[in-house]
């Protein structure tokens, strides 16, 4: 089943690529993007390492550039989290987000966990007694369920969200057509799409390893 892990690689890809546009209409003169820039770095970086775990190709990058680069997503939004004293938004969503990639990095977790040879993955999980449920398999399933909520949760945004792109009065038509592109780039429902697929994807890669 190598393609499923191709097809929900190139799905992870086409996130990083949506984030990076966010970025990018940040840094113009159209307005600022929800959440801020390294809000978008962050889910770009999640999305991608996602992408190379899925990939059938394997991973290009070592495994402790993605572990540094997770410990820093999580250690920033975890201060902001602590600075802000809310644990239930976006900054809270980041630091469960990189302490669930680190949890699959470390346990060295990649994409052959999707393909029919995942009963041996299981045996690797699972206690040596082979009975009842190792301490892997449920952190997995607590993560899932937190991922399943979260994709849930983003679902209702995408419905409430999905129209507000803002329409600008703009001094030519050119100019006008590119403030509606970035406005849809910049929309609450454009970023609630990209969180229910990398939601569902996490939910997915964390329910092969229980």
């Amino acid at each position: 089943m190598d393609w499923v892990s191709a097809g929900l690689a190139l799905v992870c890809l086409a996130v990083v690529a949506l984030h990076l546009a966010r970025l990018a209409v940040h840094a113009t003169a159209f307005g600022d993007i929800p959440g801020g820039p390294v809000g978008e770095v962050s889910h770009a970086t999640m999305a991608l390492g996602m992408a190379a775990m899925f990939s059938p190709l394997g991973d290009p990058l070592p495994a402790p550039v993605w572990t540094v680069a997770f410990v820093l997503c999580g250690a920033w939004f975890a201060a902001v989290a602590l600075r802000t004293r809310s644990f239930d938004g976006d900054a809270g969503h980041h630091v469960v987000g990189s302490a669930a990639m680190l949890f699959m990095l470390l346990s060295g977790h990649d994409h052959t966990a999707v393909d029919a040879t995942a009963d041996a993955a299981h045996a690797g999980h699972h206690g040596a007694a082979g009975g009842g449920v190792g301490a892997v398999s449920l952190v997995a399933i607590l993560l899932a369920g937190y991922f399943a909520w979260h994709a849930l949760r983003c679902s209702d945004r995408l419905r409430v969200g999905g129209h507000d792109a803002p329409s600008a009065d703009a001094a030519s038509p050119g100019t006008a057509a590119v403030a509606q592109r970035t406005g849809v780039l910049r929309s609450t429902g454009t970023a609630a799409l990209a969180h229910v697929v990398m939601a569902v994807a996490m939910t997915v890669m964390l329910l092969t390893m229980v």
